[in-house]
């Protein structure tokens, strides 16, 4: 009995090690990405019926509209529930499951993706646009609408047969809970990753395009489903298009067709596009490329399409509201970033340090001189020793929660060797004496990495590293040109 008794719990053992490592290698494994999947799983970690107004369509929404704005400007609670090139049909279905948790005061449809010329798009944008839902019976009729293959649905279905191999293409967030994610449970759906900037010398004009185009039969179908499934639930609807650099006639009049849509469903719709001048946008500072607005460009779309929405639409100022904590949280996150992006923008010298140091409890500072230094028709020497650096007497400094703590010793030992956890990351400054037959003499070299990243921009001036204790990043790495004027060198 005893023998029959260890041999059923060797395999109950053997079935739990299993059953856990399958669940840790399809933890692992699945799609995390944030311009697709990671919205959609986010979406169950929101308390429920929390979310006022919720934003749908594909990276124009995720990209351009920041619920940090709308929290901050409006007390609106808000999230992007999008996916990078979404369908219509895709996002109908982000819309009824998204229903089965919140129940919002307004829903923000952006239908860029109404320019759709296809009925199904490849495998990759299937898994993206889909894999974040939960599975239900719903998940499923997504699933089938969604591929053009019906020999691969079985796959789809059971989902790890699609993301299997993935193991060549992990990377570090893949092991760590909320993809790495500093915000957690905060995230409401932005995109932090439209932060580029491309400069353009004005705008594109399509007021005279007043044409209608066709979209296909799918899109309008879906279309159609979104604002009678809003109807359905006597949830207001908004339909905009957010402005792009690269609108073409083509685009507009497929919009003009929106517009005909909504009218006809007495919905409204606003084409962004016609408004550039009134949202206040710089076309030099304001736009990531030709499809997206950058960080700054997101705030002020955001901030119109706010003013807009508070204006014709009944949504509940939720600022004070212990139950929304986590929108508060999430916009502190973005106060954060946003000091982050306008500090790597920066490129005037003394603003530059007058930004660095007003951050300095929360950044790590890592500052050393490489080659000739001095130069440039400027006093560096004076810049430096303002913020407590002597270069008469050292090369390197570490700043940490405002403190200096470490600095290069005259006399470089295997003490000099400096390292510091810093949960996500570490900072090591390795200093060695080195060789050189071309100057027949020993010199000093000194190493600053963070993320194994090094700190060496600049040949000949000062170089810089920046990290961000609470939001785990590096901020910056620059160099200061010497021999440029202190221009700045960026990798």
């Amino acid at each position: 009995m005893k023998k029959v008794l260890k041999r059923i719990l060797a395999v109950i053992v053997f079935a739990g090690i299993a059953l856990g490592t399958v669940y840790y290698l399809n933890w692992l494994f699945r799609l995390k990405s944030v311009d697709g999947t990671y919205p959609a799983q986010m979406l169950y970690r929101q308390e429920e019926n929390t979310i006022d107004v919720l934003c749908l369509g594909s990276s124009h929404t995720y990209s351009n509209i920041n619920p940090a704005v709308l929290w901050d400007e409006y007390g609106m609670a808000s999230y992007n529930l999008a996916g990078s090139n979404q369908p219509l049909w895709n996002t109908y279905y982000y819309f009824k499951e998204a229903l089965k948790y919140q129940s919002p005061e307004l829903v923000v449809l952006d239908v860029y993706r109404a320019v759709e010329s296809l009925d199904y798009q490849d495998d990759a944008r299937v898994a993206m646009n889909t894999f974040g839902l939960r599975y239900s019976e719903d998940w499923k009729e997504m699933l089938e609408v969604s591929l053009e293959d019906e020999d691969s649905y079985m796959d789809y279905l059971l989902r790890y047969p699609v993301y299997h191999n993935r193991y060549q293409e992990l990377k570090k967030q893949d092991f760590f809970p909320y993809n790495g994610d500093y915000n957690r449970d905060n995230y409401k759906g932005f995109n932090l990753n439209c932060i580029s900037t491309t400069y353009y010398e004005g705008f594109p004009d399509i007021s005279g395009v007043t044409d209608v185009g066709i979209m296909t039969e799918k899109t309008e179908e879906y279309l159609v489903k979104i604002i009678e499934l809003a109807k359905e639930r006597d949830i207001p609807l908004l339909l905009v298009s957010a402005p792009y650099m690269g609108v073409l006639p083509e685009d507009k009049m497929i919009y003009n067709r929106v517009e005909e849509i909504a009218e006809e469903y007495g919905v409204r719709f606003v084409d962004f596009n016609e408004y550039y001048r009134q949202i206040g946008f710089n076309p030099a500072t304001d736009f990531a490329e030709s499809s997206h607005l950058n960080y700054y460009g997101s705030e002020k779309y955001t901030s119109f399409l706010g003013k807009y929405i508070k204006n014709r639409y009944d949504v509940t100022d939720r600022r004070g509201d212990e139950k929304y904590t986590s929108w508060e949280a999430n916009s502190e996150f973005y106060r954060m970033h946003a000091a982050n992006v306008d500090l790597m923008k920066t490129e005037d010298l003394e603003e530059y340090f007058e930004k660095l140091f007003q951050n300095k409890e929360r950044y790590t500072i890592c500052i050393s001189t490489a080659g000739e230094y001095l130069g440039g028709g400027y006093n560096i020497r004076k810049l430096l020793g303002d913020y407590g650096m002597d270069v008469s007497e050292e090369s390197l400094w570490v700043f940490r929660g405002g403190e200096l703590v470490h600095t290069l010793p005259e006399e470089i030992t295997a003490d000099s060797f400096f390292y510091e956890d810093m949960g996500k990351s570490s900072l090591t400054v390795k200093s060695e004496i080195l060789y050189s037959d071309m100057i027949e003499d020993y010199y000093p070299k000194t190493g600053i990495y963070i993320e194994g990243v090094g700190c060496d921009a600049a040949n000949n001036g000062v170089n810089i590293i920046v990290y961000d204790n609470e939001l785990q990043t590096i901020v910056d790495n620059v160099g200061l040109d010497a021999a440029n004027e202190y221009s700045f060198l960026r990798y």
